[in-house]
């Protein structure tokens, strides 16, 4: 068996499987982001293929979808204004990372259902009497997500 060409043949195999998974992804990607909602008010984010960071200081919280597609992202929920007891978190991942910072009267409950990825709830509710509640359903594929309070200097 010539040497040269198993390697070139491998490499058409590699390049051929690489440029599938990147066609799966944004496919999937972009199915999921024509879902959200696009209103002024939503709070709904999507990123494929990249990175982002968001601050939603200042505005008023809301149930909310999110969703990571070979990339990753940050939301920074510290400073939401919240006018319920209750909100509900829908995400899925997808070969990326999600970063939640929320606030410390957040009570952070997590449903999620993890192949090859996993999910972390690094929160603690500094005040339980007047707790928001968080709930959070995640599809988590080769990825992985992050909840944490804000870093305070003390």
């Amino acid at each position: 068996m010539n040497i040269k060409k198993l390697l070139v043949g491998s490499l058409v195999v590699y390049v051929a499987s690489i440029t599938l998974c990147t066609a799966f992804v944004y496919k999937k990607g972009k199915n999921f982001e024509s879902t959200l909602d696009k209103s002024p008010d939503s709070m709904d984010e999507s990123i494929t293929f990249g990175g982002k960071m968001k601050l939603l200081n200042g505005k008023v919280m809301r149930d909310l979808r999110v969703g990571a597609f070979s990339g990753g992202m940050q939301l920074d929920l510290t400073d939401v204004i919240t006018d319920k007891k209750e909100y509900q978190m829908d995400i899925e991942v997808l070969y990326g990372g999600l970063n939640f910072i929320v606030p410390e009267n957040f009570n952070v409950n997590l449903v999620d259902h993890s192949r090859f990825g996993g999910v972390s709830n690094n929160t603690i509710c500094k005040d339980p009497e007047n707790a928001v509640s968080l709930s959070v359903f995640a599809d988590v594929n080769f990825g992985g997500i992050n909840f944490e309070n804000p870093v305070t200097a003390e």
